[in-house]
């Protein structure tokens, strides 16, 4: 892997730990007193919206932890998300964890357009007949 591309994907990985941190903070703290004033519809589009930004940022951690990541020889793993099964709710607009939700969502299309020149190399024929 190229040095610009390690250094992209620690400073990735430090911005997706940073903003779990700032999205906890907020969403187990002042979140909570503010999504207790909503009717429950509405809480459960926040749980949501919160359990979605939650997921992309895992995902960018887990990815750029990936061991393979620090052979800097090996090739760029690619970072695959996709928001297509993600309902579409903004309840958070306007609130801080509207900001949060906003910069995970950033910071996964950040990771995707990373990787989004990948090729992958082919893998070799497989014959499960040939023992040699």
């Amino acid at each position: 892997m190229q040095a610009e591309h390690h250094q992209a994907i620690e400073d990735l990985y430090r911005d997706a730990v940073a903003l779990a941190d700032q999205a906890r903070g907020w969403f187990d703290g002042p979140g909570v007193a503010w999504r207790a004033t909503l009717d429950l519809a509405d809480q459960a589009r926040v749980a949501t919206e919160s359990l979605a930004t939650t997921t992309r940022l895992l995902a960018i951690i887990t990815w750029a932890l990936d061991p393979r990541h620090m052979i800097r020889s090996a090739p760029l793993l690619p970072f695959v998300w996709s928001d297509a099964d993600v309902p579409v709710v903004a309840p958070l607009i306007g609130r801080p964890g509207g900001d949060i939700a906003s910069a995970a969502r950033r910071l996964t299309a950040r990771a995707a357009a990373l990787t989004a020149h990948y090729q992958p190399e082919p893998l070799p024929a497989a014959n499960m007949w040939r023992l040699a």
